[in-house]
């Protein structure tokens, strides 16, 4: 198995190959001040795996051919967890940052995000804030977020950390287990939950990330029920006592965040960023 070796890796997931990739990983490999590998998981029934197929999409998309980006091809859904996890695999570098196939980084994130974990080794994960923009690129707003040295607290009643701003050390991943397999929903929170019974998690202030809102991403919110809800509340748990939360004091958040996703499920209320979307097209 071939293992990226270096500093930093990214890993970018997509169930095809598009505009919105193609502005991704661009964004990933024009960052600045920093020497990065990319691990592109592509996962889904529009991958092709036909050769002839794959030169006419390396000429399409030259960046397929960076020596600089690892592909990997699967034409079968991976799931979310299971597509990060088959990236890292690949991996075996001292930090790890994620970033959707839908989004785009700003020049500066890396070198940033780096520079803060190599300069605080009490924290083993950094995200940053997010402006969001519409299937075009236009700015539409920002997203909710908390900024903070540590925001572990605030994980107690909801993720403040935008997916695509997150940068961890791999060694405490590899502690932890890494992300837990079969996830679809929430996979992100429930590794940031781990994560952070072994350090610090920091949202630094500056924006470094756009968030890309489109009808293929809208949602609900998480389903009320199923493993996901299983694996926030261990995770809380695991959290609460890592930090000395008294388990008291740890439940009223968790029962709001619990009644929060079904009240969207029924369909009363949409995620904040989901408005935007909805009065650009009304």
């Amino acid at each position: 198995m071939e293992k990226i070796e270096g500093a930093l890796a990214v890993i970018v997931r997509s169930g095809e190959l598009n505009r919105w990739v193609d502005e991704a990983m661009k964004s990933a490999l024009q960052s600045d001040g920093i020497d990065l590998k990319v691990v592109l998981v592509l996962n889904g029934p529009k991958i092709s795996l036909d050769a002839t197929q794959i030169q006419s999409e390396e000429e399409q998309y030259p960046w397929l051919t960076d020596s600089r980006v690892l592909v990997l091809r699967f034409n079968h859904y991976l799931g979310m967890s299971g597509s990060i996890i088959e990236g890292i695999k690949h991996v075996n570098t001292e930090y790890i940052a994620n970033l959707d196939g839908d989004d785009i980084v700003l020049p500066q994130r890396f070198a940033k995000q780096l520079e803060y974990l190599q300069s605080h080794p009490d924290c083993v994960l950094v995200g940053a804030r997010a402006h969001m923009i519409d299937e075009d690129d236009q700015q539409i707003g920002d997203l909710k977020s908390v900024v903070s040295a540590d925001v572990r607290k605030s994980l107690f009643l909801f993720n403040p950390i935008p997916h695509s701003s997150v940068m961890f050390r791999k060694s405490a991943y590899d502690k932890i287990g890494g992300h837990t397999p079969g996830l679809d929903q929430c996979e992100d929170y429930d590794l940031t939950l781990r994560i952070g019974t072994l350090g610090k998690v920091a949202v630094l202030p500056d924006f470094l990330v756009l968030y890309r809102v489109h009808t293929s991403n809208l949602s609900k919110g998480a389903a009320p029920r199923g493993p996901h809800v299983d694996c926030v509340t261990r995770g809380r748990r695991q959290l609460a006592k890592a930090l000395g939360v008294p388990a008291v004091l740890a439940l009223p958040p968790h029962l709001l965040w619990r009644g929060v996703q079904f009240v969207r499920a029924s369909g009363l209320i949409r995620p904040l960023h989901e408005y935007f979307t909805y009065f650009k097209h009304s």
